[in-house]
């Protein structure tokens, strides 16, 4: 499998974040991470509502900063994204997503294996994740290949959530 990288997102992915988004929006509504959607949003908005996620966190719903990362593959081709949130929520530290063109090849296992180390940079040292479902078993795969176990479950939205923790050194 190819190496990946994360990087924020900036001016020097639009073209690859407008092609990607092109084709995923095709083929599916509920693109995740939500982060990611950008409705009818231009490219250089978009840059401004991640920065300001990222500093202060005043869009979003929890109130907390958050970074989105796109995974590049070697080609410098976005074929995920991950979301790290500062600090915990209800649901968990990250959410991911890859796209569906890309799944099954083992690249969120190395995505969440590098937003890991971005954790550990920001003093993070017990990661949770809550995947959307219990059917996610990709995800769910994913969590335990980095070294995650099931903490609890809770019901969200009329959902039985489970939440796994990932502990860093």
């Amino acid at each position: 499998m190819t190496s990946l990288v994360l990087e924020i997102p900036n001016e020097t992915h639009r073209l690859e974040y407008c092609r990607i988004m092109d084709r995923w929006e095709q083929l599916e509504d509920n693109i995740q991470p939500s982060l990611m959607r950008r409705g009818n949003t231009p490219y250089d908005r978009w840059l401004e509502y991640c920065e300001d996620d990222r500093t202060t966190g005043s869009m979003l719903a929890t109130q907390i900063p958050c970074t989105l990362y796109f995974a590049l593959n070697e080609q410098r081709e976005i074929v995920g994204s991950i979301v790290l949130n500062h600090e915990d929520t209800k649901r968990g530290h990250l959410h991911a997503g890859i796209v569906p063109w890309c799944r099954g090849k083992g690249y969120g296992t190395v995505m969440l294996a590098l937003a890991l180390k971005e954790c550990q940079k920001k003093g993070i040292r017990k990661v949770h994740i809550c995947p959307n479902s219990k059917e996610n078993v990709s995800a769910i795969h994913t969590i335990l290949n980095n070294g995650g176990y099931l903490l609890e479950e809770f019901v969200d939205d009329e959902r039985i959530i489970e939440r796994y923790e990932i502990m860093l050194s």
